[in-house]
Formats: structure tokens, C-alpha cells, sequence
């Protein structure tokens, strides 16, 4: 069940942020007590407002009608024997309930918003996460973004160093916020894995890899957030030790404290992702990009049936540009404004 209650069972999700704000107001929290202490408490109207399309469809109902069940449902209002609306309303408030403890919309609150950040606390482990789209869709911003709230919201005394590994450092306009930017150039530090780099540091692949990776890496120490961004695409030579190297921080993130991030094209690049697929607790998709991946990897990995699966990539590329598959207990899916548990 999802609840704002922070309890001795409760497993945190996600933080609900309003505005500016740099600390969440609230958490979403999953738990397995049902006390109806803990359970969330909104008006049928809100809570059935992405669902009221197929509701009206599948029960033939006018706006009228939707309006007068969710008013009962608020009023705790049973209808009258013979009431035309009766056979509707116990169907519809079995939902309405499922609903409250599964899913939360907050896209009626335009200064509300779910929001993927790090841990400002040095001492909690950032999580591991692979941000998959095609180019264009997004996914160098939305994690550049995680980064600069990151540096914004940690007191500077206690900020993560950041290792970003990019065949595209010097040129990707997106992370110029980050790689321009005096002011966060004491925490953060690129490693360029182009071909061009390494002809230019004269070095042989294994070399370059010891040197400029390995020594650079293991210099910041442990509670580092690590990004290697389009690694595949890296200097052909360098491929197979950044493959074992990303696997490597895979299998040892959480020992070392450390976030891993890597961002690739697609999730069938073979031993580039198949290691992350299986540790990550976070899988991001960009859905108004590639649509189809996103059924077919919900699919194979989350075992959901197809049509559910098309109906819920629907869903979130109407609510957002991202939609965040949360791989560990609870397995859930949320964006900025919509979370439903699977």
C-alpha cells in the first residue's frame, strides 16, 4: 500500500517537492500495514481523474453521472435500492479503493511534483540507474538536472565528488552546466573516452584506461557518483575495459557507497546492460521516444501483459517526457506527477 506515513516497515519511494523547494514535503512510502491510520485520503474525483475516460466508456456514464458516484463515494453515501447509478457505484468504489492504496496522481497540484534526486546525506547509498532513450529524448538533461539539484540542495562540506565519462564531454552542450561551471568544479570532473582523446594522449587502450580512468576514479574514493554516459560509443579500443569496468562498479556501488548512472541508447547492448538490468534499482525510460522498447522491456522484465503494458507507456508519455521503473521491492513506476504500483 502507498502511504505519507513514515513507519517501521515503510520503504520510501519518492519525494513530493512544491515549487522551489530543495527538501521534499512529503515522502511517498510503501508499506504492508493496512491500518486505515496509514492509508491515503482523497476525493474520488481526484483519484479516479486518469481512469474517468474508460470509467464513463466501460459503464456508459455522462459527466453527470461520473460526478454524482464520486460525490457518494466522498459522502460515504451507499445509493437507494433501485437507484439507477447503484450497480455503478459499488463497482466504481471497488476501484476508487484499489486505486487509493496503488496509485497517486498529483498532476491536479501544478506546485506539486514527484522528483528522482540524490541523497544529501554523504551516508546514504545513491542507488544505481540507467537512463535509456535514443538521442534527443532527454536523458543527458534529466540526469544533469539530478546532478545540480544535487549541488544545490548538499551543503558543500559535504558534497559527493562527480565522475562523468563521456566519449562527448568536450562538446554536448547539455552537460556544459556542469562542465563550464566554476563553481561546481571542485566536485565535478569529466573523463573524456573519445577516439580523438586517446589518440591525442598517445597512449595504448590499456594505458589510457589505468591512468585516465582507473587512477582518476579510485583517487576520489569512495562515496563518488559515477555517470558514464554512451560508454558503447566510447574509442573502440577502450570498449572492453569500460564493460568490465561499469560491471565491476555495478557488483561494488553499494559496498563503496557509490552511485553508478550510465546512460545508453537502448537496453539490448548486450554485456553493456545486461549486468544493470539485473543490479539496478532504477530504470528510466523517455517514452515519447521509443514507445515500443518501453512495452517490450515491460514486458520481458516486469512480466505485463501487453495491452497493460501499451496502456500504461500511453499513460506516461500524456503525463512527461520520463517515466522511472523502480526494479527492487516495491516494483513501481512513477514520473512527476503519477506513480502506480505493479
Amino acid at each position: 500500500m502507498l502511504t505519507l506515513v513514515k513507519s517501521d516497515d515503510a520503504v520510501p519511494i519518492v519525494g513530493i517537492y512544491g515549487a522551489k523547494n530543495k527538501k521534499p514535503e512529503a515522502t511517498v512510502y510503501f508499506t504492508h500495514d493496512m491500518q486505515k491510520d496509514n492509508q491515503n485520503v482523497a476525493t474520488a474525483a481526484g483519484v479516479l481523474q486518469l481512469h474517468k475516460s474508460e470509467i464513463k466508456r466501460e459503464f456508459h456514464m455522462n459527466d453527470e453521472d461520473f460526478k454524482e458516484v464520486c460525490r457518494m463515494i466522498d459522502a460515504e453515501e451507499e445509493p437507494e435500492q433501485g437507484d439507477a447509478l447503484r450497480h455503478e457505484f459499488w463497482q466504481i468504489l471497488e476501484r476508487y479503493e484499489n486505486f487509493l492504496k496503488r496509485e497517486m496522481w498529483i498532476g491536479d497540484d501544478k506546485d506539486s511534483r514527484f522528483e528522482m534526486n540524490f541523497p544529501v546525506k554523504k551516508a546514504d547509498w545513491p542507488g544505481t540507474l540507467t537512463a535509456i532513450g535514443s538521442s534527443g529524448s532527454g536523458k543527458t538533461f534529466h540526469i544533469v538536472q539530478m546532478i545540480l539539484r544535487y549541488f544545490k540542495a548538499a551543503p558543500v562540506h559535504n558534497r559527493r565528488q562527480v565522475c562523468w565519462l563521456s566519449p562527448e564531454l568536450k562538446i554536448d552542450k547539455t552537460i556544459k552546466k556542469l562542465r563550464d561551471n566554476d563553481r561546481y568544479s571542485l566536485w565535478f570532473h569529466g573523463i573524456d573516452i573519445s577516439e580523438k582523446n586517446l589518440r591525442e594522449k598517445g597512449m595504448d587502450a590499456a594505458s589510457f584506461y589505468q591512468k585516465e580512468i582507473v587512477e582518476k576514479v579510485d583517487g576520489m574514493g569512495d562515496d563518488l557518483i559515477l555517470v558514464l554516459d554512451d560508454f558503447p560509443d566510447a574509442a573502440r579500443a577502450l570498449y572492453p575495459y569500460l564493460e568490465r569496468f561499469y560491471n565491476s562498479m555495478l557488483r561494488v556501488a553499494r559496498h563503496r557507497n557509490m552511485g553508478v548512472i550510465s546512460l545508453i541508447h537502448t537496453y539490448a547492448h548486450g554485456k553493456a546492460s545486461s549486468q544493470a538490468l539485473q543490479s539496478n534499482k532504477t530504470i528510466v525510460f523517455y517514452p515519447r521516444s521509443q514507445q515500443s522498447r518501453c512495452i517490450q522491456f515491460m514486458r520481458d522484465y516486469l512480466q505485463l501483459n501487453t495491452n497493460y503494458a501499451k496502456e500504461l507507456v500511453k499513460k506516461f508519455a500524456s503525463l512527461g517526457r520520463w517515466m522511472a521503473l523502480q526494479m527492487h521491492s516495491p516494483v513501481c513506476i512513477y514520473n512527476e506527477s503519477y506513480l502506480v504500483l505493479l
